[in-house]
């Protein structure tokens, strides 16, 4: 947690609890004092473990990104700086303050995979990096639609469902596209970022 985004595991601990009341609030939040009370106390129940699952799941995509980094400088070569410099985005859009909260309890998990994605694509970077061109100007395109579609990377917290469903369709994209081996959450092409984006 020492190489976290946040300015103290206490902020990064905050944060997890935002999101396990994000993920118990859902999209209808209480409108009356018994349905508050009813929320509180559901939450309440239930904080200490999921907060403490989603540091743990923090912790686990902070490790992640300390391997992807690393595997940045290693790669670090001027005739590679385009797929680096996007691997940096990726990264960036990915982990930041507040990434747990704003990716959400339902989507922490698949972190570290995107993650693990990410650091297979740099390591194979020199051996292949006509492919890597070709697939990175699919995922290129992708971007362009959701950014002219009103989205942004990282992901707003007040995004609606539709640029955030698009959003995380990027990550798998770039999964199908670049770790294979890697199984993606759902079926994921530009034509269904486009399809989500409508």
């Amino acid at each position: 947690l020492a190489a976290s985004p946040y300015p103290s595991t206490a902020a990064l601990v905050a944060d997890a609890i935002a999101a396990v009341a994000d993920a118990a609030i859902g999209d209808d939040p209480p409108r009356d004092e018994a349905a508050f009370a009813a929320l509180r106390d559901r939450v309440s129940a239930t904080v200490v473990d999921e907060a403490f699952c989603a540091v743990g799941l923090a912790a686990a995509t902070l490790g992640a990104a300390r391997r992807v980094d690393q595997a940045i400088r290693e790669t670090s070569t001027l005739s590679l700086m385009g797929p680096l410099a996007d691997a940096k985005a990726q990264l960036a859009a990915l982990v930041h303050p507040g990434f747990v909260s704003r990716t959400g309890l339902a989507r922490l998990p698949r972190l570290p995979v995107y993650l693990e994605g990410l650091e297979h694509r740099v390591r194979r970077l020199a051996a292949d990096a006509g492919r890597d061109r070709v697939r990175q100007s699919e995922v290129e395109k992708a971007i362009e639609l959701y950014t002219e579609a009103g989205g942004a990377l990282p992901l707003p917290a007040d995004a609606p469902p539709r640029l955030v469903h698009a959003r995380w369709l990027l990550e798998e994209l770039r999964l199908s596209l670049f770790a294979q081996h890697l199984r993606t959450a759902e079926p994921a092409s530009l034509q269904r970022i486009r399809k989500a984006l409508s």
